[in-house]
């Protein structure tokens, strides 16, 4: 059976048949982790990037992934955390959907083994505590479909709330 990974590290030195990227609507580099992402594949993923016209939120697309471990990119284009106000329970479906998204681009591109980062809890601010729960909801319910999945976490702290949040509601 398939376990989710929670590990730390850097997302951009890791092998995987995909990575995942938070994306900008216009899959040019963005701020954070999508920035560095771009800087590490190089010149060619911004050419190969300006083949796609806009890309919304929620939606996702495969890229090649150049000068990276991984095989390929899967761009993910994440809301912004609204603060809980009244956009934040659409705030919330969208984040899913972005998991979803991957997931559907993963599985007809064929692959096995995919590295997630916490999607919307860098740059676009959502909440470690509901950007896990959110990941893991649907992570769970797909990860039969894959041999390994990995989400790639920038601190400890995210770390033990991930794991916490796994711990509570999915074990």
């Amino acid at each position: 059976m398939v376990n989710i990974e929670l590990i730390t590290g850097d997302i951009t030195t890791m092998k995987a048949d995909a990575i995942v990227c938070p994306a900008h609507k216009h899959l040019i580099p963005g701020r954070g982790l999508s920035e560095q992402i771009h800087a590490q594949a190089g010149s060619q993923l911004n050419d190969e990037c300006q083949l796609f016209s806009q890309c919304k939120v929620g939606d996702a697309v495969v890229t090649h992934a150049y000068n990276l471990p991984a095989d390929y990119i899967i761009h993910t284009v994440t809301p912004q955390w609204s603060s809980g106000d009244v956009g934040g329970t659409s705030d919330l479906q969208l984040l899913s959907r972005c998991y979803q998204s991957v997931i559907e681009q993963a599985l007809k591109s064929g692959f096995q083994s995919l590295i997630f980062p916490a999607l919307g809890a860098g740059t676009n601010r959502f909440p470690q505590t509901l950007a896990s729960h959110q990941a893991l909801d649907v992570l769970e319910k797909n990860k039969h479909l894959f041999e390994h999945i990995v989400v790639c976490l920038h601190s400890e702290a995210s770390k033990n709330i991930w794991q916490q949040t796994q711990q509570t509601f999915y074990h």
